[in-house]
């Protein structure tokens, strides 16, 4: 399965949306080296590969089709022995499926560092001591905030909005049940912490937001930190940030390269 061990790093794909698009085309130009496409699994379609089909053959299963594909296809990837590579972090709100994910399975949930950084130094300042609070702040365009469950006039007051407008305060679980596609960042600095309770977001809808930005601010016994992240959104999901493709291609070189580093 390792490249450098002689095999290639077979790689299935769930979901051909902005992400799983832009992660083929990647591994079709040779950006993750050792790594290949066997196969895509298009989400709730009904052509395609099914993931039975897939698992056959590949030794990775990358999400990018969102909080529900997780639920529907991540224990049995776990379960089938194989490597699942998560996107959509958000999904891990659910302890249950955290815990059939990280734990109850003879494959391994891998989650990509999607649109953050700094994850790494919250992570060790947990393990090596406590972490008090973190506090996220992402700005997001308003239209990119709206969502199916919002009346005519709240859908309204945000494409007109002039200013800044908070839409929500409030934990990973809040945010995931009111907005799905924008608190895998928020989840992602949970599990990095190691606690669902110290986490608050607010995520707020500003018209003067050319890119999407987040503002962490996170205070452990071992110091504190101050990240400030700004990404240009998706062309084909302004939802997402651009990066993330990038971030999972990275992750998969890893996958099929080990090299000892960490960086």
């Amino acid at each position: 399965m390792v490249a450098n061990g002689g095999a290639v790093l077979k790689v299935a794909l769930i979901g051909a949306g902005a992400i799983g698009a832009k992660v083929a085309e990647l591994l079709g130009t040779g950006a993750a080296p050792g790594a290949e496409l066997s196969c895509v699994v298009p989400h709730e379609a009904t052509e395609g590969f099914s993931l039975g089909e897939a698992l056959k053959d590949a030794d990775v299963v990358v999400e990018c089709a969102g909080v529900p594909a997780v639920r529907q296809y991540g224990p049995a990837v776990v379960a089938a022995g194989k490597d699942f590579l998560v996107t959509s972090i958000g999904a891990l709100c659910d302890a249950s499926l955290r815990s059939t994910l990280l734990d109850g399975g003879s494959g391994r949930t891998f989650l990509t560092s999607g649109a953050l950084g700094g994850l790494d130094a919250i992570a060790a300042a947990a393990t090596g001591g406590t972490v008090h609070s973190i506090r996220i702040e992402s700005r997001k365009l308003p239209e990119s905030l709206i969502q199916p469950w919002m009346d005519g006039d709240t859908r309204n007051m945000l494409r007109a909005a002039a200013h800044p407008v908070e839409l929500l305060r409030g934990g990973p679980e809040e945010l995931i049940s009111s907005f799905p596609k924008s608190t895998n960042i928020v989840s992602a600095l949970a599990l990095a912490a190691g606690n669902w309770d110290i986490v608050e977001a607010v995520l707020i809808a500003d018209p003067a937001a050319g890119r999407t930005s987040h503002h962490v601010v996170v205070d452990t016994s071992l110091g504190g930190f101050d990240i400030r992240i700004t990404n240009e959104p998706s062309p084909g999901n302004p939802a997402s940030s651009a990066l993330v493709p990038h971030a999972v291609v990275r992750g998969l070189k890893t996958l099929a390269n080990p090299s000892g580093s960490f960086i």
